[in-house]
């Protein structure tokens, strides 16, 4: 069994006032900008299992994506990956894996797949009382997961 992973980001998004992401303002000159992760565990074909998930999740024109398992985005004070819970609706996990089930003789096996969202706060500050700011107002303890590197 291989394990894929895709970081996929905007070619042209800045980043932009972290404020956005709170409840509340913060007096803090902070920027973010976000990337959506996809772990893909397949069995067989490993280079059409890339081919075929670049195809459904980038698009070439807009995006770019980073998929040795780096950090797509560098320079943060911290970074809050965040995704669904296990048995929580995940409309876009069930959409790719609904494209994957309608797809005939495909030389590999999709066998899971993990989306999640990336947050980078750029700037300066107390990371440990940002970070705990950062992820009460974006993560909702009910249907989210999360981490802070």
């Amino acid at each position: 069994m291989a394990t894929l992973t895709f970081e996929v980001f905007s070619r042209f998004q800045a980043a932009a006032d972290a404020n956005k992401l709170l409840y509340t303002p913060i007096a803090d000159e902070l920027t973010y900008n976000h990337t959506r992760f996809y772990t893909v565990e397949c069995e067989g074909d490993e280079e059409a299992a890339r081919d075929y998930m670049r195809r459904v999740l980038v698009d070439p024109i807009s995006q770019k994506v980073q998929e040795d398992g780096t950090p797509a985005l560098s320079g943060e004070l911290f970074c809050i990956s965040y995704g669904i819970k296990k048995g929580a609706l995940d409309l876009e996990k069930e959409a790719i894996m609904t494209n994957y089930a309608g797809r005939k003789g495909l030389p590999f096996s999709l066998r899971a797949l993990t989306i999640t969202q990336r947050i980078y706060i750029f700037g300066k500050g107390d990371k440990q009382a940002l970070a705990a700011r950062f992820c009460k107002d974006v993560c909702n303890p009910a249907i989210h997961t999360w981490s802070v590197r």
